[in-house]
């Protein structure tokens, strides 16, 4: 949509998504220009009639994206030229634009100027009139110009900036200690006190896995909407209960309307359609007598056979549309037909039998308790507007297939897009969204701060309640954990900062706006100490990843002592593919001892990769690059596997989201999709770990101890081998029993006492024999991968065959035991599965989806690994 074009759409006002209605699309040939800091909104005619230095720009627009466009700066997200870019803070940005007006337009009754998303500190003019100053990335601009227009050309100016430096260090006086600020030769500087000031992404100055790229900017689009008499500005609808017996579910639809005339009440007919699959399955027709101003109508709906919506695993995500329409005998207005989900949702804390001060925390969905297994979300770039829907789609699709049913939207980042939310609907991946508060204390002392915290929560809630998939609506990431631990000693102790936020505003909030999806006021949060283990959600760091001892952050057998109710932080660290590397490499040597790499690697790795490959493969500090990939990215899918496998095996345990799922840029961190949206080595062991249905082994007290978990609907007939078998296919000692896995189960299903074996010559086993089972092996091994006695792997390949176009699919096997079973393939060739083991004698089918990319069977070469050499090689 170019220029004046007109297109119907989705309305938004700054409180509330809305009415269909007719919209002026502003949204390209937009110019923009840099003026120094001291250039303020007083300046603005000195600046408009500027000749020179003016840009051509689309939107959204960070000023970074045609600064590069144009060569004047380098891509900042490549090699260390973020460091080239940082006077973009210590600028101006002025944004305008033209455009055309018909006198058709100006009788609308109301003429709505709205900008999606300005990033930060932002005055906004119309015709060299000043329409207000805007603090808030996280809720829109709207104004009502009707009257500041005119017919023919219309000038619009838009001032903006990083946002820092309206604050001093007295503003800073009660918030200083923010964490996350670390200043070294590796990074120069990221974090800043300041940024609880601003809001806006927290983690634009700097994170522990990001460069400090201070965003700025129009994030979003700007429209002009012009609406007649009455309009439709919200709809909501919520599913109140189910009916086991008749299979019905009972909605309610709650809906906003505005009559526009100062005066006159007005006769409407209201129209409301329940489709699914292009079906009317339920229609309501109501007169409506609108009073001047705003309306508010209650609806009761029954859906009869009504199809339920679940998280990915346990079934299907069918999604009905909504479609509303208002109308008199001379003017109609159609809501925007949206998609939603029928679902109930409950979170359990309910005491935990025969336990005096341990609760637990579960999510239900349609009444039945779920394991909430995914990782935490970041925005997709550390110039975040510029993420595509291709990105999202790309992300979310990837998120699906490694078995995820949960995503954290972690509270630094930003209230994302629409389509996020959509595809995790169609995905069936629940939500848990924080707010954006995260690892600092918040000015909530101060009043207009509260004003903007209530707009911004207030839109929020209003804009994303209709989503199936938001589960939960968290206060914040780690600001109670830091009223308890970080911020006790400071000179400030007693000033909670940003408490009124999480405890007052937001939970008055989410019950006004959306009282049917939980609310909790932190992560980590519950007890007596907000990181302990009894109840509420834990932040799983300084037992493992985060200990000062080396031995316990590289020992997977750590997890195996988790005794919290839901984990919703932990993680390791792990490299991305060689050819990701190259690309922010620049064209220079990786040598992981240069100030790139450094760079270029997460602030806290402390040497913890190196030490895990020591450990588990090679004690060498020599590794070729190529080696270096391979085994750290083989130990951090062991980390991640093992700990998800551990935390699933707890039956009092709820969830395991792993820190953290995407990346923002390229480097050794903490994901296991890269920033260039390349799957790593430890993709794979999540999804192996994730599978809906699952064995898990572990040891206790002497036991051998088998779990299974089936989240699907349906119950699981299966006959299972169990016992012990040699590396070298020579033997096994094993045993079979017949198992009944019932639906959305998770129990301990078989025990036997731990055999006197060499444990370095075999492993415990337990697999399905039937051969149409899915089900994966589980094995345990009690020693790491390189003190293992191994033979040589001989992986077959058999039964290739093409099932369609740019898939194939093969079978590959071993008659002994083979490691890390992969296939040397171009990164952009995806595979059902990879990296994985095989036992004896053991048969894996594996699907190869290449696309376009040209694959010949000679390519296709599964091989495992060993370690020829104890110090070094492979």
């Amino acid at each position: 949509m170019h220029g004046d074009e007109f297109s119907f759409g989705t309305y938004r006002n700054s409180e509330v998504r809305g009415a269909m209605t007719m919209k002026l699309h502003l949204n390209e040939d937009w110019q923009l220009t840099w003026e120094p800091l001291y250039r303020q909104a007083a300046d603005y005619f000195q600046v408009k009639n500027k000749q020179q230095n003016w840009l051509m720009s689309d939107l959204p627009c960070d000023v970074h994206m045609p600064l590069i466009a144009q060569g004047i700066i380098a891509e900042p997200l490549v090699a260390d030229q973020c460091f080239s870019s940082e006077w973009i803070e210590d600028r101006s940005w002025w944004f305008k634009k033209s455009f055309v007006l018909s006198d058709d337009q100006l009788h609308a009754d109301q003429i709505l100027l709205r900008f999606e998303s300005l990033d930060v500190e932002a005055d906004i003019w119309l015709n060299d009139g000043h329409l207000g100053h805007h603090r808030s990335a996280f809720y829109p601009f709207a104004c009502d110009v009707k009257g500041k227009v005119q017919q023919g050309v219309n000038q619009l100016f838009v001032r903006v900036t990083a946002g820092l430096e309206h604050y001093s260090e007295n503003d800073l006086a009660l918030i200083r200690e923010a964490k996350v600020v670390y200043k070294n030769e590796q990074i120069r500087h990221r974090g800043d006190h300041r940024r609880g000031m601003l809001r806006k992404p927290q983690y634009v100055f700097g994170w522990d896995w990001g460069p400090r790229v201070a965003t700025c900017g129009i994030m979003g689009e700007v429209s002009m909407e012009f609406a007649h008499s009455f309009q439709i500005r919200d709809v909501q609808v919520t599913t109140t209960s189910l009916d086991a017996v008749s299979k019905a579910a009972h909605l309610q639809l709650q809906l906003e309307l505005e009559n526009l005339h100062p005066f006159q009440t007005l006769e409407t007919e209201l129209k409301l359609e329940v489709i699914f699959q292009g079906q009317q399955v339920q229609i309501i027709q109501k007169d409506c007598c609108l009073r001047s101003g705003l309306n508010y109508i209650t609806i009761p709906m029954e859906v009869p056979d009504a199809k339920l919506w679940w998280p990915n695993g346990m079934g299907d995500q069918p999604l009905y549309a909504v479609r509303a329409t208002l109308q008199t005998s001379t003017h109609v207005v159609e809501y925007p037909s949206f998609s939603f989900g029928i679902r109930t949702l409950h979170l359990n804390m309910d005491k935990i039998p025969e336990s005096q001060d341990e609760r637990s925390f579960a999510f239900e969905i349609n009444g039945v308790s779920v394991f909430s297994k995914g990782g935490n979300w970041i925005p997709a770039d550390a110039i975040y507007a510029r993420v595509t829907d291709a990105t999202y789609e790309a992300l979310l699709s990837e998120a699906k297939e490694a078995n995820f049913n949960m995503l954290r939207v972690w509270g630094g980042g930003i209230y994302e897009r629409d389509i996020f939310y959509d595809k995790c609907d169609e995905y069936g991946i629940l939500i848990w969204h924080d707010f954006m508060f995260t690892c600092a204390k918040y000015p909530d002392h101060l009043a207009w701060f509260r004003d903007e915290v209530e707009r911004e929560i207030d839109y929020q809630t209003r804009r994303l309640r209709n989503h199936c998939a938001l589960a939960l609506w968290c206060g914040n990431n780690e600001n109670h954990w830091g009223f308890e631990e970080w911020w006790n000693e400071t000179e400030a102790a007693d000033f909670y900062g940003g408490a009124v936020c999480y405890n007052d505003i937001a939970p008055r909030l989410v019950q006004q706006n959306c009282p049917a999806i939980p609310y909790w006021n932190s992560s980590p949060y519950g007890g007596v100490h907000p990181n302990g283990n009894q109840s509420g959600d834990t932040h799983h760091w300084n037992d493992c990843m985060m200990h000062a001892d080396m031995e316990k952050r590289i020992t997977p057998e750590e997890y195996d002592k988790v005794s919290a109710k839901f984990v919703s932080e932990y993680g390791y660290i792990g490299p991305c593919r060689k050819p990701s590397m190259a690309i922010y490499h620049n064209g220079q040597e990786m040598d992981r001892a240069s100030k790139l790499w450094q760079l270029h690697t997460n602030f806290f790795e402390k040497d913890t990769v190196l030490a895990g490959i020591n450990k588990h493969y090679l004690a060498t500090e020599h590794l070729e690059i190529d080696d270096y990939l391979l085994f750290a990215g083989l130990c951090q899918g062991l980390m991640l596997g093992y700990s998800l496998e551990a935390i699933r095996s707890k039956l009092f345990c709820s969830g395991a989201l792993f820190w953290m799922y995407n990346d923002c840029w390229g480097e050794v961190g903490w994901s296991i999709i890269d920033y260039y949206l390349t799957r790593k080595i430890s993709y794979y062991f999540v999804k192996r770990a994730l599978a809906p249905v699952k064995l898990i082994l572990r040891e206790q007290d002497g036991m051998i101890q088998l779990t299974a978990i089936n989240e699907t609907s349906s119950s699981i007939g299966e006959v299972l081998e169990y016992g012990l078998v040699y590396y070298d296919g020579s033997g096994k000692q094993a045993t079979e029993v017949t198992v009944e896995l019932q639906p959305f189960s998770r129990e301990v299903v078989l025990q036997w006492a731990t055999p006197i074996y060499n444990s370095k010559e075999a492993c415990m086993y337990v697999r399905a024999l039937s051969e149409s089972s899915e089900i994966m092996p589980a094995t345990l091994q009690s020693e790491v991968f390189r003190d293992l006695i191994l033979p040589d792997p001989q992986v077959k390949v058999s039964n290739i065959q093409a099932i369609e176009p740019g898939q194939i699919r093969l079978t590959v096997s071993s008659e002994t035991f083979a490691h890390a079973v992969h296939f040397g393939l171009d990164e952009t060739i995806q595979l059902s599965d990879e990296y994985f083991d095989l036992l004896p004698g053991e048969k894996r089918d594996i699907t190869i989806r290449h696309g376009e990319t040209a694959l010949t069977l000679d390519q296709i070469v599964p091989r495992g690994i060993t370690l020829t050499n104890r110090e070094g090689g492979v």
